[in-house]
C-alpha cells in the first residue's frame, strides 16, 4: 500500500498534466498580431473554440520533445524509486534498533559471547553486523588488552561493509543530476539540428516546421533541469541521513564493547581475588617437599 503522501504526489501530478497551459498553442507560442491564427476545422467553430484546441497539455508538451524525453522519462522514474527506497531502507530500525541495542547491553554486562553472538549472527542491522565480528574475533583470537584498537579497527571495517551498497544507491541522485542536463542539452542540440535543416532547404516558407524543432530544443532542456535539480536535493539528503544513522550505529557499538571490557575486567579481577583468598590472610605458599635421596645427602653431610 501506498504511503499517503506518495498518493496525494501522484494525484497532483495527474491534475497539472491534464490541466491546459494557457497562452501556449502547439509547437510554438506565436503572438495572434504577428500572424493570423490557423484554422483546424473549417466548419461553424468560433474562435473561443479554435482557441482552446490550440492549447496544450504537460502531456502535449512531453510529447513534442522527441526522442530525448525517453531518456529523461526513465531518468524521472529513476529518481522516483529512489526517493521510495530510500525513504523506506534509511530508518533507525534497520541500523541500531532500540529493542537490539537492550538486549545487547544484558549479554554485555555478562560478557556472555556467545549469547551476543546468537543474537547478532542473523540480524540484518548494522549495529548487528558490527558485534557479530567483534564477538566472532574474540571467540577465535581471545581477548586482551592490547585488542581493543584492533578490534575498533574491525569493527569499522565491518560498519563500512554493511553500508557499501546503500552508498552506491545514494551515489545514483548524483549521476542522475549529472546525466539529465546532459541528455537534454543533447535534445537541444538535436532539435537546433533539425531546425536549421529544414530553414535550409524550405527557407521560411513553413514556420510551424521551424517551431516545432525549437519547442523540441526547449522542452529537453527544461526537462533535463526539472530532473536534475531533484536529483541533487536527493542526493545530500540521503547521504546526510544515511552518515548519520551510520554514526549512531558505530556509537552504540563503541558503547556495547565499553560494557564487555568492563565486564570482562571485573571478572579477571574478581577471579584473582578467590585465588589468592583460598591462602588465607598472612599466609605464604607451603615449600615443595625434599625427596628421601636429598634428605639422606643433606644427613651424611652434616
Amino acid at each position: 500500500m501506498k504511503p499517503p503522501f506518495f498518493r496525494a504526489l501522484f494525484v497532483l501530478v495527474l491534475i497539472i498534466g491534464l490541466m491546459p497551459v494557457p497562452g501556449w498553442e502547439l509547437g510554438f507560442a506565436q503572438d495572434d498580431s504577428a500572424a493570423p491564427a490557423v484554422e483546424v476545422n473549417t466548419g461553424g467553430e468560433s474562435e473561443d473554440e479554435g482557441v482552446s484546441k490550440g492549447e496544450t497539455t504537460l502531456i502535449g508538451l512531453i510529447k513534442s520533445g522527441g526522442w530525448a524525453m525517453w531518456i529523461l522519462g526513465a531518468f524521472s522514474l529513476g529518481l522516483v524509486a529512489l526517493c521510495v527506497y530510500n525513504f523506506i531502507d534509511l530508518k533507525e530500525k534497520n541500523f541500531s534498533p532500540p529493542e537490539l541495542s537492550v538486549a545487547l547491553e544484558g549479554d554485555m554486562d555478562l560478557a556472555d559471547i556467545e549469547g551476543a553472538m546468537e543474537r547478532t549472527q542473523s540480524s540484518p542491522t548494522c549495529l548487528g553486523q558490527i558485534i557479530y565480528g567483534a564477538m566472532d574475533y574474540v571467540v577465535n583470537r581471545g581477548y586482551t588488552v592490547l585488542d581493543g584498537e584492533h578490534l575498533d579497527n574491525l569493527m569499522a571495517d565491518a560498519s563500512r561493509a554493511f553500508n557499501r551498497k546503500r552508498a552506491r544507491t545514494i551515489n545514483y541522485f548524483s549521476v542522475l543530476g549529472q546525466a539529465a542536463p546532459m541528455v537534454g542539452l543533447l535534445g537541444t542540440v538535436s532539435g537546433m539540428i533539425k531546425a536549421f535543416a529544414n530553414l535550409g532547404q524550405s527557407g521560411m516558407g513553413d514556420p510551424s516546421k521551424l517551431a516545432a524543432n525549437i519547442s523540441e530544443a526547449l522542452v529537453t532542456t527544461a526537462s533535463g533541469l526539472v530532473i536534475a535539480i531533484p536529483a541533487i536535493f536527493g542526493y545530500f539528503f540521503f547521504r546526510d541521513r544515511l552518515s548519520n544513522l551510520v554514526y549512531l550505529s558505530d556509537e552504540k557499538a563503541a558503547a556495547l564493547m565499553n560494557r564487555f571490557r568492563t565486564a570482562v575486567y571485573t571478572e579477571g579481577e574478581a577471579q584473582a581475588g578467590d585465588e589468592a583468598g583460598l591462602l588465607g590472610e598472612g599466609e605464604m605458599p607451603a615449600p615443595a617437599l625434599a625427596s628421601e635421596g636429598e634428605v639422606e645427602e643433606g644427613g651424611e653431610e652434616g
